[in-house]
């Protein structure tokens, strides 16, 4: 069974909205993430992406088209574990609140982002598929 995640692509200009995952995060503890998580029940990818939004940042936004889809073995089972499938999104106001899932925040460019220890791998996938 593959996990599905949904993450978010919140830009201003060049620069990507990037959050530091606690040090008690069950996955990937003390890494750099976009924000995002799982869909609650019967809620469609949109509204469970802009929820995630708002509960991890504090910024209410639109989600958009997908930006990407990645299907990686994060369990090391040998087959995908997970799916994580990114959205474009725009009109985003409010102020950045992080959550008591995330320790520091960072509005970065793609090459501030590469150059980061501990990055989630799907943002290298996403990265690498594009030359911004």
């Amino acid at each position: 069974m593959i996990i599905d995640v949904q993450k978010a692509l919140l830009k201003r200009g060049e620069k990507h909205l990037i959050l530091l995952r606690s040090p008690s995060a069950p996955c990937f503890p003390e890494h750099w993430d976009f924000p995002g998580g799982k869909l609650e029940e019967g809620e469609s990818p949109h509204a469970g992406i802009e929820r995630e939004i708002m509960e991890e940042t504090g910024l209410t936004a639109k989600a958009l088209d997908v930006a990407g889809t990645y299907e990686l073995d994060l369990d090391h089972a040998g087959a995908p574990t997970h799916r994580i499938t990114i959205y474009n999104t725009e009109s985003y106001f409010g102020e950045v609140r992080i959550s008591e899932e995330h320790t520091a925040y960072g509005w970065k460019t793609r090459d501030e982002i590469l150059n980061l220890d501990k990055l989630e791998p799907y943002i290298i996938k996403y990265f690498e598929d594009r030359t911004e």
